[in-house]
């Protein structure tokens, strides 16, 4: 018996050299799962709180940094989310003792680097990011780290519209380019789309840079035709929440209305006749 515990106490000695090595668990989860202000439209459907991790972030990247050098000693490849769980588990079991910082993202592809919210005038993805930092030791327990949503919704709703409308154009600018892992917003660039005419069309952009940023829209006939460029409206898009515009085609009235939620509440700013 006293062989034996001699055996099983060897790590408690000075020479570490026959010990397992640690391993390091961070365990990410979501936690802005619903826009701000979801409950101000009817039109969405909130996501279940409950629902497995993947159900929010399709992929994930991350980075591990010396906290003091900010040099990476440890980078993952774009990783396809699976499974049920309501967590992804990110385990370190290589890495040395010491103070590190890491930075997870969500949601991004391996065309961009991380941190581009828009590139080449493209929407992109609906990107979320999380950075803390890690002192890796014997010591060391399971720690969690929540991602947060680097953009914001662009909510177009389109009503009454004649079938021969088929597709809409948005166009706006003065949106940020990119997102460093201290939240901090960069760049100024524009996004443009052009997509099938829908009740519901919902876009993910960056918050304004610049403010207030111009909106554009341009509905198109099936003939590749223009039937209805609106004017330039102001618009102000904020992370983790949803801008919207609302367009009603009144054909008999021979007028389109355009409204925008405003501080909670639908106003008209454009009754625009269209005979």
């Amino acid at each position: 018996m006293a062989v034996l515990l001699g055996f099983t106490s060897s790590c408690i000695s000075d020479d570490l050299s026959d010990c397992p090595i640690p391993q390091y668990i961070v365990e990410i989860s979501v936690k802005d799962k619903n826009y701000k202000n979801i409950g101000d439209f009817p039109q969405l459907k909130s996501k279940d709180e409950n629902a497995p991790f993947h159900h929010f972030e399709k992929t994930i990247y991350y980075t591990l940094s010396e906290s003091t050098t900010r040099a990476c000693v440890k980078e993952s490849s774009v990783v396809t989310v699976y499974g049920e769980d309501q967590t992804f588990p990110i385990i370190f079991d290589d890495i040395p003792e010491g103070e590190y910082i890491l930075t997870v993202w969500g949601n991004v592809t391996p065309e961009y680097p991380a941190g581009i919210l828009h590139q080449d005038a493209l929407e992109h993805t609906d990107i979320y990011m999380a950075t803390c930092t890690l002192r890796l030791d014997r010591s060391y327990q399971t720690t969690e780290l929540s991602l947060e949503r680097t953009k914001g919704m662009f909510l177009l709703l389109c009503s009454n519209f004649p079938a021969t409308v088929t597709s809409v154009g948005q166009s706006i600018n003065h949106l940020y380019q990119s997102v460093d892992a201290n939240f901090n917003y960069t760049g100024d660039t524009n996004v443009e789309k052009r997509v099938p005419l829908e009740s519901t069309i919902s876009t993910w952009l960056a918050p304004t840079s610049e403010g207030p940023s111009k909106l554009k829209l341009i509905f198109y006939t099936d003939d590749a035709g223009t039937t209805a460029e609106l004017p330039e409206m102001d618009i102000t898009m904020k992370r983790n929440e949803i801008s919207a515009v609302a367009v009603d085609y009144k054909k008999t009235d021979g007028v389109c209305e355009v409204w925008m939620f405003i501080q909670e509440q639908w106003i008209m700013i454009h009754r625009l006749d269209i005979q």
